[in-house]
């Protein structure tokens, strides 16, 4: 999973461990590794512990997300037991239960668990046994965010994503690391492995071994993804704290469809961190938020996309951000406003997009009956690209393809889409964060765009 955020202040634990050869077995009470100390561990054998886990609540707006954490997913995340409880797990133990439902208003509910300001660890051997759902839609992960996220925000917090299973795919385990590499961009290593069997039919054992050197991850022993810490990944030389849930639909796993029966649970017999005795540590790296923030330009370069004259933002800041296909962002003197307009070469190959961001946010409310104007200078091959505004707690996407350009000279395509477009979409004008964003290039066969699109004159009449 990637960009759920939180944002209290909290104190922490750090804990220090490293990896063993995953032949190893526990002996004994079985939580006990030869040359290990079990630093924690939570059993699941009792009501679910406030001393170790918080709920995350909402859709994700509360967390400074768009709807839908971030990956427009279809979920509410809720603390009822209905959705997370301590259950028998038939065979005289128990287990934690995060049970994804359709209600019968027509939504989907799920639970969230981390223990972010309660338990973190930095290195060690982090392992959980879990059996996961199964069916089209269905997003079950463990996995850990970076402490420092209420600081640098994601990726630069870093992500380590243990295990992730698509509820299609049931019998493939993927893991990940996700953080900002020393272009400001996000950096992704993510391997999977194709068990022998489906992942759903019983418990398996999913690891993380994690030193100052190398982060291994492994699935019953059997190792998925070995990602070597270089001097830019500061991220992971830092606490973390851990996570459990499961979504419903995504932009990875799609939407359920009539072949997924619901309620579908991951069911967790427990969780374990595990020291390495007599490692000796570094220290903590100081965290450089310049270095380790996503996609930051410079607030002169929004400008140039923007009407010159009409000046109707302030506090405008401009990003890129994706899974690799964030555009690189420059200028051009083709222009229809200006002498200048902005320049965004999308890579292709995965998602990806720039937006123009609001500090503060704005009402904009008297625009409701307006019209969003902006020229485009495109290529050919361009089939559609995603149109977004997003409030603080809303968000609408259009797209190209349903609209036609007006031709304004030296290239461009001028577009006119009424605001009641976006505002009938759900968009609420009152707290406007994203004036403008541009995603997901797309040519002819539906492939990621490698191209490169002027942006230019965006203004609201």
């Amino acid at each position: 999973m990637k960009n759920s955020i939180i944002y209290p202040l909290f104190l922490f634990a750090s804990f220090f461990a490293a990896c063993n050869s995953d032949d190893e077995t526990p002996t004994g009470s079985g939580i006990d590794y030869e040359g290990y100390t079990l630093l924690w561990s939570d059993e699941f054998d009792s009501d679910i512990s406030s001393s170790n886990w918080n709920f995350e609540i909402g859709n994700g707006t509360d967390y400074g997300l768009p709807p839908g954490w971030g990956n427009n997913e279809k979920q509410l995340y809720t603390d009822s037991q209905n959705n997370a409880n301590i259950q028998p797990d038939g065979e005289g133990a128990s287990v934690l239960a995060i049970t994804a439902r359709l209600e019968s208003n027509g939504r989907y509910t799920s639970s969230k668990l981390t223990t972010q300001g309660k338990q973190s660890f930095r290195f060690g051997r982090i392992e959980a046994r879990i059996k996961v759902p199964e069916g089209r839609g269905l997003w079950p992960a463990f996995w850990l965010l970076g402490e420092n996220i209420t600081e640098v925000d994601w990726p630069g917090c870093g992500e380590i994503d243990i295990m992730e299973v698509i509820g299609h795919a049931p019998e493939v385990v993927h893991s990940s690391a996700h953080y900002t590499n020393s272009e400001n961009k996000v950096e992704s290593n993510t391997k999977s492995l194709t068990a022998t069997e489906n992942l759903s039919d019983d418990y398996h054992i999913y690891r993380l071994d994690w030193t100052p050197t190398e982060m291994i991850y492994s699935l019953d022993g059997i190792e998925v993804n070995q990602v070597a810490i270089e001097e830019d990944m500061k991220e992971f030389l830092r606490p973390h704290y851990l996570i459990f849930n499961v979504a419903v639909g995504g932009n990875w796993p799609g939407d359920p469809d009539q072949t997924t029966s619901f309620p579908q649970r991951m069911l967790i017999d427990w969780v374990r961190v595990y020291s390495k005795d007599g490692l000796n540590a570094p220290a903590i790296p100081p965290l450089d938020i310049d270095e380790e923030t996503l996609g930051q330009l410079s607030n002169d370069l929004a400008l140039f996309a923007f009407n010159g004259s009409l000046s109707q933002f302030s506090g405008i800041s401009l990003k890129a951000f994706g899974g690799g296909g964030e555009p690189d962002i420059t200028t051009s003197d083709i222009a229809v406003d200006g002498d200048s307009s902005l320049m965004l070469s999308y890579p292709g190959g995965s998602w990806g997009g720039a937006f123009f961001e609001l500090d503060p946010t704005i009402d904009a409310s008297q625009y409701a009956s307006g019209t969003l104007v902006f020229s485009l200078h495109k290529p050919a091959e361009l089939s559609d690209i995603e149109i977004k505004l997003e409030s603080v707690a809303t968000a609408a996407s259009l797209f190209l393809k349903d609209y036609s350009g007006v031709d304004v000279g030296n290239g461009f395509l001028e577009y006119r889409i009424p605001i009641s477009d976006f505002t009938g979409s759900g968009l609420d004008l009152k707290d406007l964060k994203i004036p403008f964003a541009l995603w997901n290039p797309v040519d002819a066969s539906g492939e990621y765009l490698v191209g490169v699109i002027l942006l230019d004159n965006i203004y609201i009449e």
